[in-house]
C-alpha cells in the first residue's frame, strides 16, 4: 500500500478511525501498533472496512515484534542508507524452504541478502546498488510462495519502543 501511487491511503487518518483499538501509525506504508485488547481477526476486519481496496496484510501478536527485536538479530551488522536490515512479516506459512542466504543478484554485486526464517518473520539484509532496485518483498514471496509485508529494521525498533515507552 502507498507504493508507487497505487492502493493510496493515509494511515494517519486510518489510525485515527481505529482510536477505539487505541491505534497508533507507525510511519507512512500502513504500518500500525494496536494497544488495545482485540484479537486478529477483529483487527483485520476493522482495517478491511476502511480501506478503499481489498488488501493483504499481517497481524502479528506485539509479543513476537519484542521477542524479534530483543533477539538483535542484526547485532555486529553496520547499517547506513546504503545498507539496511529487513523484515518481512509472512502472511501464512511458507511452501518451500529455500537454502539460505539466497541472494538476488547472485554474487558479489547482490542487492537483497535473503538470510533466514523466524516464525512469522523473514529476515534479510538490502543494499543499494545505484543500477538496479530490488524489493526485498518480492524476494521473500518469490523464495517462499506466500504474501509478505516487508519493512525496515528500524520500523521495528520503533514498535518496540512505542511498546515500551
Amino acid at each position: 500500500m502507498n507504493v508507487g501511487g497505487k492502493n493510496v491511503f493515509r494511515p494517519a487518518q486510518l489510525a485515527v478511525s481505529l482510536a477505539h483499538l487505541d491505534a497508533v501509525n507507525v510511519g507512512a506504508a500502513g504500518t500500525f501498533l494496536v494497544r488495545g485488547k482485540a484479537p486478529a481477526a477483529t483487527i483485520r476486519r476493522e482495517i478491511l472496512a476502511r480501506l478503499p481496496f481489498t488488501a493483504e496484510m499481517s497481524v502479528r501478536p506485539v509479543r513476537e515484534v519484542l521477542d524479534l527485536v530483543r533477539s538483535k538479530p542484526f547485532a555486529g551488522v553496520k547499517f547506513s542508507k546504503d545498507l539496511r536490515g529487513w523484515v518481512a512479516v509472512l502472511a501464512g506459512p511458507s511452501r518451500v524452504r529455500p537454502a539460505f542466504p539466497l541472494s538476488v543478484p547472485e554474487g558479489r554485486a547482490w542487492s537483497v541478502r535473503f538470510d533466514r526464517v523466524e516464525g512469522a518473520f523473514a529476515l534479510g539484509v538490502w543494499r543499494r546498488r545505484p543500477e538496479r532496485f530490488v524489493s526485498p518483498n518480492k524476494v521473500v514471496e518469490d523464495a517462499l510462495g506466500t504474501p509478505a509485508t516487508m519493512r525496515y529494521w528500524e520500523t521495528m525498533e520503533r514498535i518496540a519502543k512505542l511498546v515500551e515507552s
